[in-house]
């Protein structure tokens, strides 16, 4: 029997991850274990993965019998989350042998609580599947940068092309008698940047487009990194002790 009580203080941090997990995938797994909550999962396609990890330190209170991974509903916890407020901390307790997860929201300011259960499921798959990469471009921009960058390409097209090269990252996209290009140097926009060789790749813009919007509005900066037809990974500053990790497949430009 393996009983489950994790208290997340930042709700609405929470309630942003669970929405840009949501949109890749309705299923996701949630690994629980004493070192805290680590969630992944993959889309239909295989084409977009999502990392998301909380280290113990992040809950204010976390009970773990044993270590267990649960099939979650990503689009019905995604729903309950939109009930949450800023004064909401979030209450995920499980039970062996229960058909759901049970997330309860919690007002801090005035004590009320309301308790939805989220379908959920035990699960034998344990390890995440990270992919293995050895980018040869890697660069730091602003949350604000990236949100502009896809948001503008996408009135294009649906494909964006980035290449590093001479210590400058360019982003392209070419539609139908239409053209965008967006040249970044270090200090404008980025704030970091560092290319071992010349690299080009292409990636979905709808992919990058969905699933980052609703994370660059607590990020404060994302790192990516990328080598030539391989996938694009997307790293989220966020305060705390969280990590956010994304990873992109590349796609015929």
């Amino acid at each position: 029997m393996v009983s489950i009580k994790a208290v997340y203080t930042s709700g609405s941090k929470f309630k942003k991850i669970v929405q840009a997990l949501a949109r890749i995938n309705d299923e996701g797994l949630f690994h629980f274990s004493s070192d805290g909550l680590t969630s992944w999962l993959f889309s239909p396609d295989k084409t977009i993965l999502g990392i998301f990890k909380v280290s113990s330190t992040a809950f204010e209170e976390l009970s773990v019998d044993s270590d267990i991974t649960l099939t979650v509903n990503m689009s019905e916890l995604s729903k309950v989350l939109r009930r949450s407020t800023r004064n909401d901390k979030i209450i995920l307790q499980y039970s062996t042998g229960d058909s759901y997860m049970r997330v309860t929201l919690v007002d801090e300011k005035t004590g009320v609580e309301r308790s939805f259960d989220v379908s959920s499921g035990e699960s034998e798959e344990n390890e995440v599947k990270e992919i293995k990469m050895n980018p040869t471009v890697r660069f730091i921009v602003s949350a604000n940068d990236i949100d502009t960058l896809v948001k503008d390409a996408k009135l294009v097209g649906d494909v964006i092309k980035i290449t590093g090269k001479d210590n400058q990252i360019t982003a392209e996209v070419s539609g139908e008698e239409k053209y965008y290009q967006w040249i970044m140097k270090k200090d404008s926009p980025l704030q970091e940047v560092s290319i071992d060789e010349e690299s080009t790749s292409s990636y979905s813009l709808s992919s990058l487009r969905s699933t980052i919007e609703p994370i660059t509005t607590i990020a404060e900066s994302v790192n990516l990194e990328f080598t030539t037809d391989y996938p694009l990974k997307i790293e989220f500053s966020i305060s705390g002790p969280e990590e956010f990790v994304m990873y992109i497949a590349p796609v015929s430009s």
